[in-house]
């Protein structure tokens, strides 16, 4: 048995690094990680709050609506299990996705720098760039966690090249199933799979030129997509809620969304592109460098670079077809991996690597004590550079959530309403379960959203009402049925908020 245990973890040291790795640097990047009192984040703050609405019976879009995709919130339902009074479901959540993100990229540098003692320390450095660039955000993003789909697409269609073979069934099949799960997560992100679409085209046409072998390869994929549509399908056919599937989460987001210009569609997509890109600073650095590897490289490699340049274009379009956030950007983050192996691609032909092997017969401790090393200052950087760690220096009793959450569980069975701004955590905070559909305020304009919430508000059909930056009174709703009985205030995003709670007046206490 300790035999098999050791040959088992040999065999996976790779993948146990990079769970190890993203463990260690989203400790201190992600507020979802236990040295933070909560993440309050209000996009991860939604998700909980769709998640811990579906476990209760709830349905996404009739009962509680929401922008994002439906397989989303199925994953939600499963991390509200293992966060009902904390964000441990939530943060392990993002070690899986991140792990994996950190795995299949150093995968994908090993095509090009074989078993080589620089996949580790590659991982390590791709953890931390990513994980403190201004568009990681608070950490939890829906970017964050499908970064290794992207990867994974990457990685499964270039080693395939380079081994000079067609796509395997298991890995046309992943593609189609990973695929499935961007269109219902974010569609927006479908853009790199157009463009691995289109490689996959080009390279079974111009280089291995079988026609059957093509239909095959795209009937697996259709068939992965397939198989996630059809179980988001099977459920909103059982609980009645396929109209209100297609409008909330594709007609609304298209045709309701607020654009951020009126300039050319083309021309909004280069600026909000090249804005992000100078925004972030960092890992833009590595993206062009891995762009100059890979044209450097392009006359024994022409392939690799008409992936790349597909999938990131197509990625590029999507994301920016419609309005921006800063967030979006992340998912240019799984192209960061080229710079990185470019670098080591150069220190190997200049035999650095040769530095491990200067003590015979202490190898191995010499190069796992240099890899240990770099993970950990890897990390210290990441702590350092993080722009979300002042948020460690708070209590949770600190916070307006749970001061506000300790006055509303006075009374028995509350109702709350989010109002006039995106989730905040007030719900995750007092353990409650929303009673209006539309339980926050979104960006998108959805129909009926405001008059639905002043209504609420109107009849009293809520007892506490929360409000951001401005009082009750500043909204066309009737606050005279409602007392202020405290305030709070808390930094976010660059702002100091003040929050205001409201009871109904006569609500025992």
């Amino acid at each position: 048995m300790i035999n098999k245990t050791k040959a088992f973890i040999r065999k996976r040291c790779l993948l146990i690094y990079c769970f190890l790795t993203a463990a260690l640097v989203l400790l201190f990047c992600s507020k979802s990680s236990p040295l933070y009192p909560m993440n309050d984040w209000v996009d991860v703050q939604c998700f909980m709050t769709l998640g811990k609405g579906m476990l209760n019976g709830l349905v996404p879009y009739v009962d509680l609506y929401e922008q994002k995709g439906p397989v989303l919130y199925f994953i939600y339902a499963i991390v509200s299990v293992f966060s009902q009074k904390s964000m441990f479901g939530q943060y392990l959540l993002e070690i899986v996705t991140f792990g994996l993100f950190l795995y299949f990229s150093a995968k994908l540098a090993e095509i090009y720098l074989g078993k080589s003692k620089f996949l580790y320390p590659i991982a390590a450095v791709l953890a931390a760039v990513v994980a403190t660039t201004r568009s990681f955000c608070h950490g939890g993003s829906v970017e964050q966690m499908c970064l290794f789909l992207f990867v994974y697409g990457l990685y499964s269609v270039l080693k395939a090249c380079h081994e000079n073979r067609p796509l395997t069934f298991r890995e046309a099949l992943t593609n189609g199933i990973f695929a499935g799960c961007a269109l219902w997560i974010k569609y927006t992100m479908l853009g790199f799979y157009l463009g691995l679409a289109l490689f996959v085209l080009i390279w079974y046409i111009g280089w291995v030129r079988d026609w059957k072998r093509l239909l095959a390869v795209i009937g697996q994929f259709l068939l992965g997509i397939a198989a996630v549509t059809l179980v988001v399908f099977a459920y909103f056919l059982c609980v009645g809620g396929l109209e209100e599937l297609f409008t909330c989460y594709f007609y609304n987001n298209i045709f309701l969304y607020p654009s951020e210009s009126d300039v050319p569609k083309l021309t909004q997509i280069w600026e909000s592109f090249n804005s992000a890109m100078q925004y972030n600073k960092v890992f833009p650095i590595f993206l062009y460098i891995g762009l100059g590897w890979l044209l450097i490289r392009a006359h024994k490699c022409i392939r690799d670079l008409t992936a790349a340049v597909l999938t990131f274009a197509g990625l590029v379009i999507g994301t920016y077809m419609g309005a921006g956030y800063v967030y979006y950007a992340l998912v240019f983050s799984a192209f960061t991996v080229f710079g990185l192996t470019g670098i080591a691609w150069v220190l190997l032909k200049i035999k650095a690597e040769t530095v491990l092997n200067m003590l015979p017969g202490a190898n191995r401790i010499l190069s796992r004590t240099l890899i240990a090393t770099i993970l950990l200052l890897c990390s210290v950087w990441a702590f350092q550079k993080s722009d979300n760690t002042y948020l460690m220096a708070y209590d949770r009793e600190e916070l307006p959530q749970y001061q506000f959450a300790e006055i509303i569980n006075e009374t028995e069975n509350p109702t709350l309403l989010n109002f006039g701004f995106l989730d905040g955590g007030f719900y995750y905070a007092a353990d409650i379960l929303p009673t209006c559909p539309f339980f926050c305020t979104f960006n998108v304009n959805a129909p009926g959203m405001w008059q639905t919430q002043y209504d609420y508000i109107n009849s009293g059909k809520i007892d506490y009402v929360i409000t951001r930056r401005y009082r009750l009174e500043q909204y066309h709703v009737d606050s005279s049925n409602y007392e202020l009985v405290d305030t709070a205030n808390l930094y976010f995003e660059g702002i100091d908020f003040t929050y205001y709670l409201y009871r109904l007046k006569g609500e025992s206490q």
